[in-house]
């Protein structure tokens, strides 16, 4: 460069000033770009400017997540099979919630227990007028004892008190509207009534379990007993066989509630 400078200069093409110049504005040699390694192609990013590669601790994204059973799809309309081959499952009915009883003493239970009274009442009569026997008035006094503990007396002919103490007619009640009456009634008649309420037969002389029976012994104790006012009054005979069944009558005795003697002249 320095001589070519003096070569211009010798020759008079340049000035001594323009040979200043050219030094102090001649542009800086070019150089030339570092040569690209096979692995890095024009336009990559280079190493540095990757992202770091994801560390195995790291918890997946969300997207890589699997789905919740919220996001499965819902099943097709028109009750075809659902999808992914799954039968539907129905959705069960919902059950209405029972009515409770009402309770005991309740005026709602009061009212009940008063309307099944009046259709059993309703029931026993209608057996009753539809068997019924009428009594034949004579010297012979059948004696029963009635639900309240009270002795009773039928006055009634021989054969139809002989019809009673062999099992052939029994002594039943017959509920009316304002008190209950007392009739005699065929043995068939009156084991419907005893399967509807015990309390309704007042004597039956069965074979087995005879219904209603004392001795004459007894008897006389119940007069008595009502003559002086000691006799105890049952407010209510409770449902049961034990109430309803007597033991066999003793030994010469008569059936218990069922009593015969002759009436005096």
């Amino acid at each position: 460069m320095q001589n070519l400078r003096d070569k211009l200069l010798k020759a008079g093409l340049v000035s001594e000033d323009q040979a200043k110049k050219s030094e102090t504005s001649a542009p800086a040699p070019r150089r030339s770009p570092p040569a690209q390694t096979p692995r890095q192609e024009a336009g990559a990013p280079r190493r540095e400017d990757r992202p770091p590669p994801r560390r195995d601790d790291r918890p997946p994204r969300r997207d890589d997540r699997p789905p919740r059973r919220d996001d499965r799809p819902p099943h097709r309309e028109g009750g075809g099979r659902p999808q992914h081959g799954r039968p539907a499952a129905a959705a069960a009915p919902e059950r209405p919630i029972p009515k409770l009883p009402p309770m005991p003493g309740s005026k709602e239970y009061q009212r009940i227990e008063s309307k099944k009274q009046l259709e059993l009442d309703r029931a026993l009569r209608e057996l009753v007028m539809g068997a019924q026997v009428a009594t034949d008035p004579g010297a012979t006094a059948f004696y029963f004892m009635t639900r309240k503990g009270r002795l009773r007396r039928m006055e009634l002919t021989e054969p139809q008190a002989k019809a009673l103490e062999e099992g052939v007619l029994a002594v039943v009640e017959r509920p009316e509207p304002a008190q209950i009456e007392h009739a005699l009634v065929p043995a068939a008649t009156a084991e419907q009534m005893f399967a509807l309420s015990k309390k309704a037969v007042r004597f039956l002389n069965r074979k087995e379990n005879p219904i209603g029976f004392m001795s004459d012994e007894d008897v006389k104790t119940q007069q008595a007993a009502e003559a002086a006012g000691t006799a105890p009054e049952i407010a209510d005979e409770p449902e049961g066989d034990e109430a309803a069944a007597a033991a066999p009558p003793a030994e010469g005795g008569t059936p218990e509630g069922g009593s015969t003697e002759p009436q005096a002249q």
